[in-house]
């Protein structure tokens, strides 16, 4: 077979040049396209993170901040750390029972968080609408159902609630009907975390028995509390001689991504302030 004069095989060095460099222009403009695209989802992703870190442990903070008792619930407190009696059992007094204890019933309460270990004694309401905390040496029995019968209480056992005896049993002044809670000595505190080395964490600690748990990390050096005195609705860096006096507290919970994301130089920080006060207050 004759090929016609000027046909030719294949192609030129000329026309694979051109074709490897539009080939390449190409190329460079999807890597673009593509590296932008990766660059912009880790920056997502660890933004997201870093919001992730002040949500995670909000829930918990603030509903045992949301219970604390404006005039004696503060025990200690500072820029990284503050203690808290949280209560979480609330019923009234039946009347004193065998031995010589108070008998209290119950309102229904959450059985795991009833159960959860930390009890560190009990606060009873005075007739002047402060509450008076015993601690250290009290203790908690199932109580006997019939004195609160005697003293025509109403239980609502059939619905999670309890029957419960004190010792020591409360003041005189403490008659039947008198308001009554449990609670816990809790510790919230920002400090170095164990999870993220280098870093800042939220940490929960119940110090009845000292047990520590670092709820979420990393948080921006900034991370503190403030707080709200008497009635003021702006924040104080620096927490009151007059502890009763706190009615409420600032959390700067501004978080921080794990890792620089690509193409940044610095981690991603998501600025996070919130606020809590205290339900169970006169003033």
């Amino acid at each position: 077979m004759k090929h016609l004069p000027g046909s030719r095989n294949g192609m030129s060095i000329a026309e694979l040049i051109i074709g490897m460099v539009i080939l390449a222009i190409v190329g460079m403009g999807l890597t673009r396209i593509m590296s932008s695209q990766a660059r912009y989802y880790d920056h997502q992703k660890t933004s997201n993170l870093a919001r992730s870190v002040s949500r995670g442990p909000l829930n918990r903070i603030v509903s045992d901040l949301r219970m604390v008792e404006a005039a004696g619930g503060v025990m200690a407190a500072s820029s990284t750390s503050l203690d808290m009696r949280v209560p979480y059992a609330m019923g009234v007094v039946c009347g004193t029972g065998p031995n010589n204890r108070t008998h209290l019933s119950l309102l229904p309460v959450d059985s795991a968080m009833y159960a959860s270990p930390g009890y560190s004694g009990y606060a009873w309401r005075g007739g002047d609408g402060v509450y008076y905390y015993v601690e250290g040496t009290s203790t908690q029995e199932v109580g006997n159902l019939n004195v609160c019968n005697s003293y025509q209480i109403k239980t609502l056992t059939g619905q999670g609630a309890r029957i419960i005896m004190i010792s020591p049993k409360l003041d005189s002044a403490a008659t039947y009907g008198t308001p009554v809670l449990f609670y816990r000595r809790i510790r919230y505190s920002f400090g170095p975390s164990t999870s993220v080395p280098g870093t800042v964490g939220l940490f929960r600690t119940r110090i009845q028995d000292d047990f520590t748990e670092e709820l979420s990390a990393p948080y921006d050096n900034a991370a503190k509390f403030r707080f709200f005195v008497g009635s003021s609705i702006v924040a104080q860096d620096s927490p009151p001689a007059d502890l009763s006096t706190i009615r409420g507290v600032e959390m700067n919970m501004t978080g921080l991504s794990e890792r620089t994301p690509m193409g940044a130089t610095q981690k991603k920080k998501a600025p996070f302030v919130t606020a809590v006060f205290f339900k169970n207050r006169l003033n």
